[in-house]
């Protein structure tokens, strides 16, 4: 009788682990690895509202909780918590284990400002993303009026997506158009990214990835570059063997801000 009307939750573990050995063309080569264990609650409300948080325990070299709350139905979902500005979804597949980094360049000019507060819906294929910052603090903070919106559209074989967002204090702008194909173990991934600074000049850039995969292997491809002063091409090759079960081998080389980088390894999915 005491717990009448509690609603019931489920509670599940998850994540993934990565490690092997890393070169960014600093020096030695080195080992690098990560643990994330996924925790996640959800429950449902009598007229069917769905509800949850979720936080990650990392552990590795960019260690971070990543609390989330949410609350979700016919009309979209709302999260709280440590969310990502909108312009974030955009990007470029990552190459080897761990990412030897040659999407970073251009991925760094789609974003502007942070948020704390997102909204997410999709219908017919058509999705939209709002994100916001409200601030953490009772005084004034940093990411407060922060703002991005992100529309992507999904047919058959093929997507795309775009989206802004604007940092309130400085008057920062970064945008970017993604564009996708998969089908038959052929993927395709395109961005252009544009960074407009408040003071100073606009750099823009662009990034492609193609992937193939057959059997339990994927072999994949990418290039990147912009125009920002002094920035080299970025480039790679990188592929993934299935083991099966959640353990796959990974492995990338290119050539990063002209310097060559590399990694093999593993990573577990549980």
């Amino acid at each position: 009788m005491a717990t009448a009307g509690i609603a019931a939750a489920d509670v599940t573990l998850g994540g993934g682990a990565v490690a092997g050995l890393k070169s960014t063309g600093a020096g030695d080569a080195f080992l690098h690895y990560e643990i994330d264990i996924d925790i996640k609650a959800a429950g449902e409300t009598d007229s069917g509202l769905s509800f949850g948080a979720s936080m990650d325990i990392d552990e590795g070299a960019t260690a971070s909780r990543d609390p989330e709350i949410f609350v979700s139905g016919a009309f979209g979902t709302v999260t709280l918590g440590d969310v990502d500005i909108a312009t974030d979804g955009l990007g470029l597949p990552d190459l080897g284990f761990d990412g030897i980094g040659m999407d970073d360049d251009v991925e760094a000019l789609r974003n502007a400002g942070a948020a704390d507060v997102t909204y997410a819906h999709s219908i017919a294929g058509i999705s939209l993303t709002l994100s916001y910052g409200v601030g953490g603090t009772t005084g004034v903070d940093a990411n407060e009026g922060d703002f991005g919106i992100l529309l992507g559209y999904k047919f058959d074989a093929f997507s795309i997506e775009a989206g802004v967002a604007r940092d309130d204090a400085t008057g920062n702008r970064g945008m970017g158009v993604e564009l996708g194909y998969s089908a038959n173990g052929i993927s395709a991934t395109a961005l252009w990214a544009q960074q407009d600074p408040a003071a100073g000049a606009e750099t823009s850039g662009y990034g492609l990835n193609i992937g193939y995969t057959i059997d339990a292997l994927t072999v994949s491809a990418s290039y990147g570059d912009t125009d920002a002063a002094g920035d080299a091409e970025d480039y790679g090759i990188g592929f993934s063997y299935n083991l099966g079960g959640g353990l796959r081998v990974v492995g990338a080389v290119g050539s990063v801000d002209n310097a060559d980088v590399w990694d093999l390894g593993l990573t577990m999915s549980f």
